[in-house]
């Protein structure tokens, strides 16, 4: 009975590890979607439009410049940092608990 009640437990603990790899990954997809600026350009008038082509930006100036499609930008990737950290600090003081609860 005892031997089982182990076994048990060691099956959830894997399932949560398998868990929280995944939710890693995710996180890190997530993360690196998030961070880029995409394409487009900046109008002159602060105007951001996600056109390239012909016209862009003609209602508001002309173009200021293009973004790069690697640029990261700054706000939306310190949010996610933030978010990440203590998302990841939550999570592990429900780990820490759960094992000293055991």
């Amino acid at each position: 009975m005892r031997n089982g009640l182990a076994v048990l437990i060691k099956q959830k603990q894997m399932k949560f590890t398998k868990f929280l790899n995944q939710l890693f990954l995710y996180c890190s997809l997530l993360f690196l979607w998030a961070c880029k600026k995409g394409k487009g350009a900046i109008c002159h008038d602060g105007w951001e439009s996600h056109s390239t082509g012909r016209g862009t930006c003609s209602w508001h100036g002309g173009v200021d410049h293009y973004i790069d499609p690697n640029e990261i930008a700054i706000g939306r990737t310190t949010f996610l940092i933030i978010f990440l950290v203590f998302g990841l600090w939550f999570l592990f003081q429900i780990i820490k608990n759960n094992n000293s609860n055991k």
